[in-house]
């Protein structure tokens, strides 16, 4: 189950949806995780988002994403960096407290900000990192950037980590008082801007959590702001609750690619449905560039 990311051959018209396909490693007659990943070029001539899922030896699930950011390949080394870092770093069973995974953050900081060039210069590139440990009754998660995590049960879809931009601190600022209302309508223009991403040399903020409970039915979705944004709200809360179906993912999220044109960004997502039937996995690279 290797690292990959990019785009692939686009889906013919009226094909036949892409269904999981089952992986023999998990143990027959136990609860387990239908596991869908999308990665989308959008308008970009390059894809710098990175993903990658599998079973660790110790019989759990983790998965990660990774957005990378720097030109020319730079952020899709960094990408690449960061997400074989993060399995390197799992070991058998993965981590098992906030303090190991914001521990293994900031280990992947330094690995990215290493990274250097064919000239032997810094490469300069950078990451997010949105990543998770799943077992049969709980889950970890790590976040650093402005990639998502969140986790839909019950029809309602909740976003688990903060987007560690100016636009937090802005936030925090306006609620304490600190900014006034016209202060901060000033200033949130340039509220997207990352504050905390892997390759920076330090990190400010680490969002991250252990023990979650993680229940059949639920879905767990992992994704870079790219994919965030393609899609309302309320769509992917529709999509998620969708999973399990005969639904062809790529399919589903086409037209909203189809509809931001050219300004799409690069547009990747791991979902896992936690259902009581064997383990499965489906991957739908890239239907198509814009």
């Amino acid at each position: 189950m290797g690292l990959w990311g990019g785009k692939a051959a686009k889906k013919q018209a009226g094909a036949e949806p892409a269904l999981p396909r089952p992986v023999p490693a998990e143990p027959a007659g136990l609860p387990g995780m239908n596991v869908y990943a999308l990665s989308l070029l959008g308008g970009r001539k390059t894809q710098q988002d990175v993903l990658d899922y599998r079973l660790l030896p110790g019989g759990v699930l983790a998965a990660a994403l990774c957005d990378g950011m720097g030109g020319l390949n730079g952020g899709e080394q960094a990408a690449r960096a960061a997400c074989s870092g993060f399995f390197s770093a799992c070991g058998a069973g993965g981590p098992q407290t906030a303090a190991e995974l914001k521990q293994i953050a900031r280990r992947l900081d330094a690995r990215v900000a290493a990274l250097c060039g064919a000239d032997g210069r810094p490469l300069g590139g950078g990451s997010t990192l949105v990543a998770a440990v799943l077992g049969q009754e709980r889950l970890t998660w790590l976040a650093v950037g402005d990639s998502r995590i969140g986790l839909w049960r019950g029809g309602t879809l909740r976003w688990l980590n903060r987007l560690h931009n100016y636009r937090l601190e802005l936030d925090e600022a306006l609620r304490t008082g600190e900014l006034s209302r016209d202060e901060y309508e000033s200033e949130l223009p340039r509220g997207q801007a990352l504050l905390s991403y892997l390759g920076c040399g330090g990190l400010k903020y680490v969002d991250a959590q252990a023990g979650l409970a993680w229940q059949p039915g639920d879905r767990l979705l992992l994704c870079s702001d790219g994919f965030a944004d393609l899609l309302p709200e309320p769509a992917l809360a529709a999509l998620l609750g969708a999973l399990g179906g005969r639904m062809d993912l790529a399919e589903a999220v086409l037209p909203w690619l189809e509809e931001k044109g050219k300004a799409a960004d690069n547009a990747s997502a791991i979902f896992i449905h936690y259902s009581d039937v064997h383990f499965e996995r489906s991957e739908q690279h890239d239907p198509g560039t814009l």
